[in-house]
């Protein structure tokens, strides 16, 4: 409020001070694959399905509880009040410290921001793994499994042992730290 007060209303606001698009989207989109695309086995799922749309069919055998994952970060600066927002693509983030603002830049007086989880926004997040089928397993193989990340409405959907299938985008996820070592 205060950076509107003093700004002269016809000024664009910084690309950092304006509203990130989802912020202002209220709602979400799913896609649904061709019919004539039949669900793949999770065998199949290899390195040239990496990025394209793919069906699985599988039996769920863990799922994680529903988390908030934040998708906008909204900070305000104790100096000159300013808000400023940092769309999160990545899992994790290094939050914003200096405030980016024209005013305090000019002033050079150092203004720190501080997150506001009110004006942030958080999508509901849960984590899934899926097993193949016991018929698509070969005779003395172990059944393979591949995690599923649920967001948005699709979350608390599937229960433990429910035969579903799944419908996303395959890609690869970097782990870091210590996850890293485990997995």
């Amino acid at each position: 409020m205060m950076e509107q007060r003093s700004r002269d209303p016809g000024m664009a606001r910084s690309p950092q001070n304006q509203y990130p698009a989802e912020l202002m989207r209220r709602f979400e989109l799913y896609f649904q694959g061709p019919s004539s695309n039949k669900p793949r086995v999770i065998r199949e799922v290899r390195a040239d399905s990496v990025g394209k749309l793919v069906t699985v069919r599988g039996i769920v055998t863990r799922v994680s509880e529903v988390k908030p994952k934040m998708v906008v970060a909204t900070y305000t600066c104790d100096q000159c009040g300013a808000e400023t927002y940092q769309p999160i693509q990545s899992p994790t983030f290094m939050p914003l410290i200096m405030c980016p603002s024209q005013e305090c830049q000019t002033n050079r007086s150092g203004g720190r921001l501080y997150l506001q989880t009110r004006g942030s926004k958080f999508i509901k997040f849960q984590e899934m793994k899926m097993q193949e089928h016991s018929d698509q397993v070969p005779v003395g193989n172990i059944p393979r499994s591949i995690t599923v990340l649920v967001e948005g409405e699709n979350t608390r959907i599937a229960q433990p042992g429910d035969h579903v299938s799944v419908t996303g985008i395959f890609l690869p996820i970097l782990r870091t730290g210590f996850r890293q070592v485990v997995q």
